[in-house]
């Protein structure tokens, strides 16, 4: 068998492991002739994963966008295509040490080692600044330098609703469309962001504002159709595609690739618009092909998801592995590694206990593992309890098959609170705290994993209903040392830590309060666990307890 056809059957054996693939239309319909066959491929929510070094290990680390480069690659040069179109959904850079401690610089670089033809703008596109690492003054990626490795990319960052909040002018660091040529055709890529407030720092998004009219946005597509008569409309949201392509005229609108809801989608809305989403953390992308043709327009055909983690395996850096891991992705996650392995492979401490995120309602042990340490780093500040929010919280510790220990590291710190949030500590009444864990459990953003305290709840329906459509009553409250908090007094106070992104969440509790010690003053999560357990760690022998306690009981409403 020769090295080509050997490389072709691996990756039909990728694609036939897809956990989804769903066709909008018949895959095998006659075709003209002088119709051109468009590959669309989106990856979203990449949140920093170049690489997955959350295992600890690195030779079990998992080089996921080397793969999703290996099948990018593989498209283009198949012949099945007259071309590949590749798009981002946003949220690109937050989320892992190597891209948190880089500045992003090793994202960048991917993107233009790739050859992205656009990305979208995410939520946490504005977590370090928006205007300087996601995007430049010409609406392009913005400059990276990592070692060897620098450029300026021009691929367009797209995000057609996004102000100034004090001229009302459309901000430089990001277009409204760009107009892309693939196989001698003009496909127009438009970028829309919904209203962002709630899932990012207030301070953040302060200084813009985004119009999130739909209407707006179908005037502003037609708009583009009349000026630059492109042959094909792609839109790239980061919110639900559906709720978009509800909204929008098939006649004007082809295709709309979503984001930010870390859903797997390949479906067509009620309008006939198609939709696709990519997943999250490079677990895998989504795919659609346009044939376009001059006389009848534009269809789409074979909309699917392709999963590359189903064998975890296949993605470790080894011989076996490197046909079907692209060289030039595998090189830069390299360079990105090596230069933070020194500062990440720092040993804290060890657990014998699992530490494991889920997405349950209440609190879980991940949860019980920040929060427990929040508490620690300020107690010199007298806090009595401590709230984070789930989504904030980005890994789990898993300990190894036929292994009773593991070992922590800087890097596993950075891996579960990559953030770099501020630990807010301020006073609340009884009542307030009440309203304070009933927020969390109707919206997790208001921080919904805590330690401190215990507390019993009833809440309108069942657990099936989404948790934001039931309601919450707080019934006790009882902290650690056994003190029985007063729900309806106003004059008794207690100290609690939070983040600076959970309190500034709009009807917060904490948002009118002033912290006891100023935001500038005030330690990082994640900086301050690491400060914290090597002073544990050079004072004992370094084991760090989990807490798996339950923080909340429901209690049945008769």
């Amino acid at each position: 068998m020769t090295v080509r056809k050997a490389v072709s059957l691996i990756l039909a054996c990728v694609l036939m492991l897809s956990l989804s693939c769903i066709s909008a239309v018949s895959a095998e319909s006659s075709v003209p002739e002088d119709t051109k066959r468009i590959l669309v491929i989106e990856t979203t929510d990449i949140h920093g994963y170049i690489m997955d070094v959350s295992a600890g290990s690195e030779d079990k680390f998992q080089y996921r966008m080397a793969r999703i480069a290996y099948l990018v690659n593989e498209a283009r040069n198949s012949g099945k295509y007259d071309d590949v179109l590749l798009l981002d959904g946003g949220d690109l850079y937050q989320g892992t040490p190597v891209s948190y401690m880089t500045g992003g610089a090793v994202i960048r670089a991917m993107l233009d080692t790739m050859h992205y033809d656009a990305v979208g703008l995410g939520n946490h596109e504005f977590d370090w600044g928006v205007d300087e690492y996601a995007g430049d003054s010409d609406g392009t990626v913005a400059p990276y330098v990592l070692g060897d490795y620098f450029g300026d990319p021009k691929i367009p960052v797209l995000a057609s609703n996004l102000y100034d909040a004090v001229s009302g002018e459309r901000v430089p660091f990001t277009k409204d469309y760009a107009i892309i040529e693939k196989a001698g055709l003009r496909i127009a890529v438009i970028g829309y962001i919904p209203d962002y407030r709630g899932t990012i720092m207030t301070s953040k998004i302060a200084p813009y504002s985004i119009d999130p009219s739909l209407s707006k946005l179908d005037t502003l597509i037609r708009e583009i159709r009349e000026r630059e008569k492109p042959d094909a409309v792609i839109l790239i949201v980061h919110d639900k595609p559906v709720q978009v392509a509800e909204a929008m005229d098939p006649a004007q609108v082809n295709l709309v690739c979503g984001g930010h809801t870390n859903h797997i989608l390949a479906e067509t809305a009620k309008s006939g618009v198609p939709y696709i989403q990519g997943y999250y953390y490079a677990n895998g992308f989504a795919s659609a092909e346009l044939l376009i043709d001059a006389n009848s327009g534009v269809t789409v055909e074979n909309m699917q998801y392709t999963d590359i983690t189903a064998e975890k395996e296949s993605l470790f850096d080894t011989e076996e592995n490197r046909p079907t891991l692209d060289p030039e992705i595998i090189a830069l996650s390299h360079a990105g590694w090596d230069a933070i392995r020194d500062e990440m492979s720092e040993v804290l401490g060890w657990i014998d206990t699992p530490v494991l995120k889920t997405k349950t309602v209440g609190a879980n042990n991940a949860g019980n593992f920040i929060t427990g340490l929040m508490m620690k780093i300020t107690r010199d500040q007298g806090t009595q309890a401590a709230f984070y929010n789930n989504g904030g919280i980005r890994t789990s510790f898993l300990i190894p098959d036929g292994q009773t220990t593991r070992e922590i590291t800087v890097n596993d710190i950075y891996s579960i609170a990559p953030f770099g949030n501020s630990l807010l500590v301020f006073d609340v009444t009884g009542p307030e705290l009440a309203k304070q864990l009933a927020d969390g459990l109707k919206t997790p953003n208001y921080g919904d994993q805590m330690s401190g305290l215990s507390f019993t709840y009833s809440a309108t329906g069942d657990e099936t209903m989404d948790r934001a459509d039931r309601e919450y009553t707080i019934l006790s409250i009882t902290l650690d040392d056994g003190t029985e908090v007063d729900l309806e007094g106003t004059e008794k106070q207690y100290r609690v830590c939070t983040t600076d992104f959970n309190a500034t969440v709009p009807g917060s509790v904490f948002e009118e309060k002033t912290p006891v010690v100023p935001q500038a003053d005030a330690p990082t999560d994640n900086e301050s666990i690491v400060r914290f357990l090597r002073e544990e760690k050079a004072a004992g022998d370094g084991y760090i307890s989990v807490d798996t306690r339950p923080r909340g009981i429901e209690v049945p409403r008769e």
